[in-house]
């Protein structure tokens, strides 16, 4: 890359890379863009329903004759250009981890797995709220989550090589985007006022917008910023030289640091039924779970997730069909 990182030369390849030809790329399966649309429309950002893949992809200007341009393949395309690398570390430092995942797919589908990745590793407290309605609240607000996870894949430099990645640590949660801030700008500017956006993938921004994951150009760190003093938690935006860090402090204080770095009990209920909510509500949409769909789904390793399965038929909340690589779960019958 010629010039200084965050000049917006540095921006401009990054727009031509968007609109270039991609290089072999799989399609994805046809639910993915059906899906998409479906929002879209009903987001009403669109008036073309969807019809194939291939004329949907050429209504989006996402292809050119019959190949994919750059953006599709990153929003579409199960390919190892767009991942995500996702880390617990054990102290507040980068050394030890506890756990450590990477996935590679289309970039809702990683935005998903990262979500509930961190939403499985914070704290949640329970308020209970008139005649014993409980009401699960997180450290950090799932909507600021959320919101920085689509940014960090919206303005990442996808040239760049690098991967995004999460990274949870005792004190806070860090969304790490390869891709340098603007120059000349600061993250308050589109905080404290309307500043002009500077698109970096201007085709996937402008898709994202249509199925309103995104609300519109430039409002994604106010409503990160909102989301979090409304919640009492305190954030803070990092330039960093090879990229772009949103970093969440969590509700841990040196004493809690120093006497327990196991979760507080009083947390692990509500996670472990959260967890369970989302794989009953999973099957009663698709009919049956696998080991890897329930990975994927709560964003969590290998050993855990059959855990969780194993105690779920345990419970007679699930049972068991087929044997090994085949082995899907269902609803029992009482569900």
């Amino acid at each position: 890359m010629n010039g200084k990182v965050g000049e917006i030369p540095a921006f401009s390849l990054t727009v031509r890379f968007n609109g270039q030809l991609s290089c072999d790329c799989p399609y994805a399966e046809d639910g993915n863009y059906c899906k998409h649309m479906v929002h879209a429309h009903d987001a009403g950002r669109i008036v073309i329903s969807y019809t194939d893949k291939s004329t949907v992809l050429n209504q989006l200007e996402l292809t050119e004759g019959d190949k994919l341009l750059n953006a599709g393949k990153v929003l579409f395309s199960d390919d190892l250009l767009q991942d995500v690398q996702m880390a617990i570390f054990a102290t507040s430092e980068r050394l030890t981890f506890n756990d450590i995942q990477r996935y590679h797919g289309p970039v809702l589908k990683l935005v998903d797995i990262a979500e509930n990745y961190i939403k499985s590793n914070i704290h949640w407290r329970v308020e209970f709220t008139g005649e014993l309605q409980r009401t699960e609240i997180p450290e950090i607000p799932v909507d600021a989550i959320r919101e920085a996870l689509l940014n960090s894949f919206c303005h990442k430099d996808y040239s760049s090589g690098e991967s995004n990645e999460v990274a949870i640590y005792k004190d806070r949660v860090e969304i790490y985007n390869p891709g340098t801030f603007p120059e000349r700008l600061e993250p308050r500017d589109y905080i404290e006022r309307v500043e002009r956006p500077v698109r970096r993938n201007p085709k996937i921004a402008r898709i994202l917008y249509y199925s309103k994951d995104i609300e519109s150009f430039g409002t994604g760190l106010k409503r990160i910023a909102d989301a979090c003093e409304s919640a009492g938690v305190r954030y803070e935006f990092q330039k960093k030289k090879t990229g772009f860090v949103v970093c969440f402090y969590r509700s841990l204080g040196e004493d809690d640091l120093k006497a327990d770095k196991k979760p507080i009990k009083a947390d692990k209920k509500p996670i472990k039924t959260d967890r369970q909510e989302k794989i009953v509500e999973y099957v009663k949409n698709h009919g049956t779970i696998s080991n890897k769909e329930a990975r994927e789904l709560l964003g969590l390793s290998d050993s855990t997730t059959k855990r969780i399965l194993k105690e779920m038929v345990e419970e007679n909340i699930l049972i068991i069909e087929g044997e090994r690589k085949a082995r899907k779960y269902l609803l029992s019958a009482k569900e």
